[in-house]
C-alpha cells in the first residue's frame, strides 16, 4: 500500500481534511515516506505539483512541541516565497500551533533580533543571507535543528551569494541533519555539493516530464517585433484572459510594455525586482482579486509566485533557456488544472523553440489570430 496522509500526526491530518486535501500528489507520495524515515532527499518536481507540502508535512511532523527551540529551517531564494511558505505552514499547524518565524533580507534586522529575544521559533523560514547573519550573531541557534529544507535549489545555485550562504549554513548545521532539497530542475553538480554535507542523499523525481504537456497547451504565434503589443491586446480579448502573466526578458523593457498595454485599455500591473515588497504584494493581490487581468513580469515572477488559476502565460519575449521556459510555463496548469502558454515568435527566436522541442519534449502547436479568435493553423 502506498503513502496516505493518515500516516501523519492527527492534527495535521484534520487540517488537510478541512482544506479538502485528501489525495497526495505524485511527488508527495514519493517524498513524504522517505522524509518521515529520516532520508535526505533531492527531489525534482515541476512547479504546481505540491512540492511545498511534500517537504513541509514531514518537516512539521518531526517538530517536538515540548522543545521550544529551532528544529526546522527552510531556505528560500526570495522574500515572497518565504512569506508564502510561512502562510502555508501556519495554515497546516492551526490546530496545534508551532512557533514560526520569518527572517528575510530587506527587513529590519534589529526588529528580527528583538523578536528572537521574546520567542524562539521552532520553524524558521527565510532567505539564506539573512538566516546566516542571524546564525553568525548567535541569535538563531542550531543545537536542536533536525531538518534543513532548500526550496528552489536550482535558483539558489544560480545565485552565488545565496548558494554560498546555503552551504555555510549546512556546514554549521552538521552532517547528522536531514536535508530536503526541492527543485523544478536538477542543476549540474548539486548532488555532489550536497553530498559534502549530507553523505547519504537520494534523488527523487515526480511523474511527468519537465513540462506536463497534457495539462498545458504550448502554442506559438508568429508575429513581428513591432506588432507584439497590439497582438497581446488582441489575445486578451480573443481568449477572455482574466488572470494571465506576460513575460519580458529585460527589466528596462518591462515598464514600456506595461504602459503600452495600459494605453491600449488593458488592466495591467508591472512586477519586477525593482519594485518594493509591498508593491509586488499589491500587484499579486490585484491579480488574485480580479482587479487586474495581467501581470507584466520579468523572471522574478516565474519563481515562487503562488497564484492559483493563472490561465494564460504570454511570452512577449521567448525564454532564454529551457529551465526558464519550464518555470514560466509552470505558473499555469497547476494542480491538475489546464493552462495555455502562448509564445509570440519572431524569426530571430525560432532556434529557441526548436531547442525546447528537443530538450523538453514539448509539442508546440502553431496558432493564428483571425476575426478575434485564436485557432490552430
Amino acid at each position: 500500500m502506498g503513502f496516505t496522509f493518515g500516516q501523519l500526526n492527527e492534527s495535521i491530518v484534520s487540517v488537510l481534511k478541512e482544506l479538502h486535501i485528501t489525495e497526495p500528489t505524485d511527488i508527495q507520495k514519493k517524498m513524504i515516506p522517505e522524509a518521515l524515515d529520516g532520508q535526505s532527499i533531492i527531489a525534482r518536481s515541476q512547479t504546481g505539483t505540491g512540492k511545498t507540502l511534500a517537504y513541509l508535512l514531514p518537516a512539521l511532523n518531526k517538530i517536538d512541541e515540548q522543545v521550544q527551540r529551532l528544529q526546522v529551517l527552510i531556505l528560500t531564494p526570495t522574500q515572497e516565497l518565504a512569506m508564502q511558505v510561512v502562510d502555508v505552514a501556519k495554515k497546516i499547524t492551526e490546530n496545534d500551533p508551532v512557533h514560526i518565524g520569518a527572517f528575510i533580507g530587506g527587513a529590519n534586522i534589529n526588529r528580527q533580533v528583538e523578536k528572537l529575544k521574546k520567542q524562539k521559533p521552532q520553524l524558521a523560514v527565510g532567505t539564506p543571507g539573512r538566516l546566516l547573519e542571524l546564525i553568525q550573531m548567535k541569535k538563531l541557534k542550531l543545537a536542536d535543528l533536525q531538518v534543513v529544507v532548500v526550496d528552489e535549489a536550482d535558483r539558489m545555485m544560480g545565485e552565488q551569494s545565496s548558494w554560498g550562504a546555503t552551504m555555510e549554513i549546512a556546514k554549521r548545521a552538521g552532517r547528522d541533519i536531514q536535508y530536503l532539497c526541492v527543485s523544478a530542475t536538477i542543476p549540474d553538480g548539486i548532488t555532489e555539493q550536497m553530498r559534502q554535507v549530507a553523505p547519504f542523499i537520494v534523488e527523487l523525481e515526480a511523474a511527468g516530464g519537465l513540462v506536463e504537456a497534457e495539462k498545458v497547451n504550448h502554442c506559438i504565434l508568429r508575429v513581428e517585433q513591432r506588432d507584439k503589443v497590439d497582438v497581446t491586446r488582441k489575445l486578451v480579448y480573443a481568449e477572455s484572459i482574466k488572470r494571465g502573466i506576460v513575460f519580458v526578458n529585460q527589466l528596462e523593457k518591462l515598464h514600456e510594455v506595461a504602459e503600452k498595454l495600459v494605453y491600449k485599455g488593458l488592466r495591467v500591473q508591472a512586477l519586477s525586482s525593482d519594485h518594493s515588497k509591498q508593491e509586488r504584494e499589491k500587484a499579486m493581490k490585484q491579480l488574485r482579486n480580479g482587479d487586474t487581468d495581467l501581470l507584466v513580469a520579468t523572471d522574478i515572477a516565474a519563481r515562487g509566485l503562488d497564484i492559483d488559476d493563472v490561465t494564460h502565460i504570454i511570452q512577449f519575449d521567448v525564454a532564454a533557456t529551457s529551465d526558464q521556459y519550464v518555470h514560466r510555463s509552470g505558473r499555469t496548469g497547476r494542480m491538475g488544472k489546464t493552462g495555455t502558454v502562448i509564445t509570440l515568435l519572431d524569426r530571430r527566436d525560432e532556434y529557441k523553440i526548436e531547442k525546447y522541442q528537443k530538450e523538453l519534449k514539448i509539442d508546440f502547436s502553431e496558432v493564428v489570430l483571425t476575426h478575434g479568435h485564436l485557432t490552430k493553423k
